[in-house]
């Protein structure tokens, strides 16, 4: 009964509320909640950007694995453990440019090779028989935008490893 009643009193001429009463306070309520809207909005974007680089890196860096066992299967010998850098010309034309920066510094490649008997060694295969094991590390501090610390308890990976075995042909 009370809101008929306050409604009727606060009426204009033709029976509505006035339009101009309370217009400044939501007007800037709303601007309010927009930024802080926008602003979280943007954090978590921002976080989403960051984890589909970091993915990005890591993809990267499985198929650089795996293409790079398959040269050292196919060319025994011209792979050795180093950095990216020290990978011979072809064998870095393979790898993505993603995980080749810093001219290959960043990318640290391990070589060894799994006999029949499951030891592993980083000696010369036998062709037909052993396997060859390529690790590779990726130092992706430089692809990492937001600080070092956590961030909203996001930690983000800074090294990405992965490996790949492939048999000697």
């Amino acid at each position: 009964m009370f809101n008929q009643l306050d409604a009727k009193w606060n009426a204009g001429p033709s029976g509505n509320p006035p339009r101009l009463r309370g217009s400044r306070v939501s007007r800037g309520q709303s601007m309010v909640e927009f930024a802080l809207g926008a602003s979280l909005t943007l954090v978590l974007m921002l976080v989403g950007v960051q984890f589909a680089i970091i993915g990005q890196a890591a993809l990267a860096l499985n198929q650089g694995a795996s293409t790079l066992a398959r040269y050292a299967a196919v060319h025994p010998g011209t792979v050795s453990s180093g950095t990216g850098g020290s990978l011979p010309s072809p064998a870095q034309q393979l790898l993505s440019p993603t995980i080749l920066t810093g001219s290959g510094n960043d990318l640290t490649v391990t070589v060894s090779s799994l006999k029949p008997d499951g030891t592993t060694e980083t000696g010369t295969p036998i062709q037909g028989q052993d396997q060859v094991i390529i690790g590779l590390s990726y130092n992706a501090t430089k692809k990492v935008v937001f600080p070092s610390s956590t961030l909203l308890g996001i930690t983000f990976p800074t090294t990405l490893t992965a490996s790949d075995s492939q048999l000697y042909e």
